[in-house]
């Protein structure tokens, strides 16, 4: 890998390609600030209506569902190692790299930005030993900070750029990587790495992915958009029903001036005499009907906040039905399942979606990452290696929430159809995970390597035993 520092102007071509990307950034921006201000809880209602009094509006309060919308089916997108056919070093490689933490932490959060941009970016890049970095790099960004541009026929990334601050950028073209950075004379190539594979290392996670959408839709949509606008009027009115509720209201009829002046003369406040514990008036005479009249206190019926609820749990179904998940989920008790079958089909249109959207998209980022990952750590890719790594397969735990009893019955019901089966199927059937698994075969490994041992010591202790005879001995 070659590494020369340089300071040069941007080539047309390269040129081109930074700022035509960098102008799809921009003009993405604005809406996927606000799909992240409602998922940071940060969007404020732009229309009140006119039921709630002005000094009131700051009550608002924010409502999580896009967030849930986004980490619930996010959490049942879990990557489970991957498996070849046959023995490979490439594959011991591969599992050795994806058990340090951090990459799985960084392919997470790609993952959770990508349900909630609808994409999100990995960038595998080859470490530098003269800081005593890693030697491969793996960076996830969101839409806002980067973009790439996909060959419509083979789906491969032909550009792509990761903006890495405001001032520095990667531009990801054939054949090699350029650090750009911005000064007085514009956007300038500081660094040229050389990239032996020819592979642009960017991996798009992508939700939704669809013909008419080439980087995927959104989680947070404007259905949602809208639905999460109404839930918060919703219970801004429902506070300001509180508020009058709290204060019981009363009307006093046939009331005067005199029974709200004190004795110094002042007026005495509606409030102030409902707080002093004012139980009676005295009669006033009406000089129309010349004749005493007795003030009669009446309290006013309160409005029912019935009317707010009913309407939070219509406007929580329709949440529930565009996220396609449970209406638990969102906080609105609908109907309490009594059994785990029950459970499972509430969240079956969920595990149905999950499942989906995993193996079209997710399962072939999770390989693409594999694969350049191993192409930037052995600076390219040789036909040996395309050959040895053909069947890859990535693997991903259940999206569902299978009780163990179901696992355990699922797997007996494999051996005892497959007695001669592979073991390693058994355990995936029973839900154990790939370390676990790979644990479980060790261990095999060695037991069986001990009962050789013993077999081979039991064998050669017999062979050198002394042989007795039961025959009578004769004397000389």
């Amino acid at each position: 890998m070659a590494v020369l520092d340089v300071v040069r102007k941007l080539s047309f071509e390269e040129s081109a390609a930074f700022y035509r990307m960098l102008s799809t950034i921009r003009r993405k921006a604005s809406r996927n600030k606000l799909r992240e201000a409602y998922v940071e809880d940060k969007k404020r209602l732009d229309k009140i209506g006119f039921s709630v009094p002005p000094h009131m509006i700051d009550f608002q309060t924010p409502i999580g569902w896009a967030s849930k919308g986004i980490k619930v089916p996010a959490s049942r997108i879990r990557p489970d190692g991957f498996t070849l056919p046959r023995p490979s070093t490439l594959l011991d490689e591969v599992n050795e790299t994806f058990e340090d933490n951090y990459l799985g932490a960084v392919e997470r959060m790609a993952i959770e930005s990508s349900l909630q941009h609808s994409v999100a970016f990995v960038f595998v890049t080859p470490g530098d030993s003269d800081l005593a970095e890693p030697d491969v790099i793996v960076a996830a960004r969101t839409a806002l900070e980067a973009t790439a541009e996909v060959d419509a026929r083979t789906n491969r990334v032909t550009l792509a750029l990761e903006m890495v601050s405001a001032t520095k950028a990667l531009l990801y073209v054939p054949g090699k990587t350029l650090r750009l950075d911005s000064g007085q004379n514009g956007w300038m190539v500081t660094r040229e790495i050389e990239n032996l594979s020819g592979l642009i290392p960017c991996i798009p996670y992508i939700w939704g992915w669809s013909l008419s959408r080439q980087f995927g839709r959104s989680r947070v949509t404007r259905p949602l958009m809208g639905y999460i606008d109404k839930g918060v009027r919703t219970m801004l009115r429902q506070e300001v029903t509180a508020e009058f509720f709290s204060a019981p209201q009363r009307a006093l009829l046939g009331a005067d001036e005199a029974h709200f002046t004190g004795p110094d003369g002042k007026r005495i406040s509606p409030l102030e005499a409902l707080i002093g514990g004012m139980w009676a008036l005295p009669d006033v005479f009406d000089e129309d009907e010349q004749k005493l009249v007795r003030p009669d206190i009446k309290q006013l019926q309160q409005a029912s906040m019935q009317p707010h609820s009913e309407m939070m749990r219509t406007i929580g179904l329709m949440v529930s039905s565009e996220l396609s998940i449970p209406v638990g989920y969102l906080g609105i008790i609908h109907d309490n399942p009594s059994s785990a079958d029950a459970i499972l089909a509430t969240e079956s249109d969920m595990v149905a979606m999950v499942e989906h959207e995993r193996d079209i998209s997710y399962k072939i980022a999770h390989e693409s990452l594999a694969r350049t990952i191993l192409a930037v750590k052995h600076g390219g890719t040789t036909p040996a290696m395309v050959s040895e790594l053909r069947g890859l397969t990535a693997n991903f735990a259940n999206a569902g929430t299978p009780t163990r009893s179901s696992r355990a019955d699922a797997a007996l019901k494999y051996t005892t159809a497959f007695p001669d089966g592979d073991p390693e199927v058994a355990m995936e059937e029973y839900g154990l995970s790939k370390s676990k698994i790979e644990r479980n075969l060790a261990y095999a490994k060695r037991a069986e390597s001990s009962a050789k041992l013993g077999a081979l010591l039991a064998a050669s202790k017999s062979s050198n035993a002394p042989v007795f005879s039961n025959a009578p001995t004769t004397g000389p």
